[in-house]
C-alpha cells in the first residue's frame, strides 16, 4: 500500500471516528464550523458545537501542547478543522480566541490555547459525561465559553475520576 493510499484511508477513518462523534468538523468546501454556547447540567455557558455536544479539554495541555495521543484519540476525539476552512464562526455568546494547533498532518482547534475534543460517551448532545476524567497529570473538563483567558477557560470540576489505558508507553 502507498502513502499516499495510507494517509487516504487515514484521513477518512480519522473524518468518520470524528464526525461520528459529533465533533465540528465538516466536509470540504463545507461552511465553517459554529460553536455556540449552552447550558449543560449545572454548567452555564458551555462550549457546543453545532449538533448540541460540548467540547473538553485536556487541563495539562495549555498552550497547546497535545498529550492525547495514540488510544486516546478513539475515546476523546480531536476536532478537526477541514483543511480548506481558517477558523470557526461563533455566536456572541463565545468570548475567547478559537485558533488551531498542528497536529501530524491536520488541524486540531483550540479555544484560548487549549486543543479541543469530543467525548466518544457523550451520545446525545447537552449530554456531558466525561467531566472529571483524568489524564495523567490532566483533567477533562468542559469549556467555560465566556473565557477569555487560558486561565478562566476549564469550567470548574467537582468530583474526579481517574482513568487508565492498557497501552504501554508515553501518551495514552
Amino acid at each position: 500500500m502507498s502513502a499516499r493510499s495510507t494517509l487516504r484511508r487515514f484521513a477518512l477513518v480519522a473524518a468518520l471516528v470524528v464526525g461520528g462523534a459529533g465533533v465540528a468538523t465538516l466536509p470540504l468546501g463545507a461552511a465553517q464550523p459554529t460553536l455556540q454556547a449552552a447550558t449543560i447540567a449545572r454548567h452555564p455557558h458551555v462550549l457546543i458545537d453545532a449538533a448540541g455536544h460540548p467540547l473538553y479539554i485536556l487541563t495539562s495541555e495549555a498552550g497547546g501542547k497535545i498529550k492525547c495521543v495514540k488510544t486516546c484519540i478513539h475515546v476523546w476525539p480531536p476536532v478537526m478543522l477541514p483543511i480548506n476552512v481558517g477558523s470557526f464562526s461563533r455566536s456572541a455568546a463565545v468570548k475567547g480566541t478559537t485558533a488551531w494547533v498542528k497536529r501530524g498532518k491536520f488541524r486540531q482547534a483550540t479555544f484560548n490555547g487549549y486543543p479541543l475534543y469530543t467525548f466518544s460517551g457523550d451520545t446525545k448532545p447537552h449530554e456531558a459525561t466525561g467531566v472529571g476524567l483524568k489524564l495523567g497529570a490532566g483533567t477533562w473538563v468542559l469549556v467555560n465559553a465566556w473565557a477569555k483567558t487560558a486561565a478562566a477557560t476549564p469550567e470548574k470540576v467537582g468530583k474526579t475520576t481517574t482513568t487508565s489505558s492498557s497501552s504501554s508507553g508515553g501518551g495514552w
